[in-house]
């Protein structure tokens, strides 16, 4: 099978298993692979960090490079453990050709699942307000208590300073359109489970 059908599925569990908000950040797509990051920022250094809470098919990197704005984390997801637990428990042979293709993926097919930004100096969050306007949720983090902002409709979520007048960092996550968007770029096409939902008109 061609890796062409491999990220299609990659996106799939990637589908189900984040959340689906999102605004793209110096244009890193949700199928966009690790490949295609250090092609976006080929004189970049890239870190790989091992964060407590990752699970086998989390992977982070830390992106920095002379020229570029602040500190970019971005995490993936790795299918690859999932495929090696399939192709374990298979007792198809017709399947185990191409399930042992996705557990032998290479490193670099893994995909982007959301995205960090960390600028340099923290910046007034009314920047933010103005540009996306009031935000749809303020609330602290449940893990440190730190207080944010959220836009959900555009994927933002501002992390602030105790007196939450300036931006820390910001988290990008993916909108549903713009994965339907992605695959068509892509693809060509809209998978069915990525497919808007049509209202019956009365």
């Amino acid at each position: 099978m061609k890796f062409k059908a491999i990220t299609i599925v990659f996106a799939l569990l990637l589908y189900f298993t984040e959340s689906t908000l999102a605004e793209t950040y110096r244009d890193i797509g949700p199928l966009d692979t690790y490949s295609d990051l250090v092609k976006k920022f080929p004189k970049a250094i890239f870190t790989k960090m091992n964060p407590a809470w990752a699970q086998s098919h989390d992977v982070m990197y830390q992106i920095k490079g002379q020229g570029m704005s602040g500190t970019i984390i971005v995490k993936f997801y790795d299918a690859r453990p999932f495929w090696k637990e399939q192709l374990s428990q298979s007792n198809i042979a017709d399947n185990n050709d191409w399930m042992k293709e996705m557990a032998e993926a290479p490193d670099d097919s893994i995909t982007v699942a959301w995205i960090r930004w960390i600028p340099d100096i923290p910046f007034p969050v009314s920047r933010l307000i103005k540009k996306y306007g009031k935000p749809e949720k303020e609330d602290f983090n449940e893990e440190d208590y730190q207080p944010y902002k959220e836009w959900s409709k555009k994927g933002l979520q501002a992390f602030l300073t105790d007196d939450g007048k300036n931006v820390l960092r910001i988290d990008f996550s993916f909108t549903a359109a713009e994965r339907r968007q992605a695959h068509k770029n892509k693809f060509g096409f809209v998978p069915p489970w990525l497919q808007e939902k049509k209202t019956k008109s009365k």
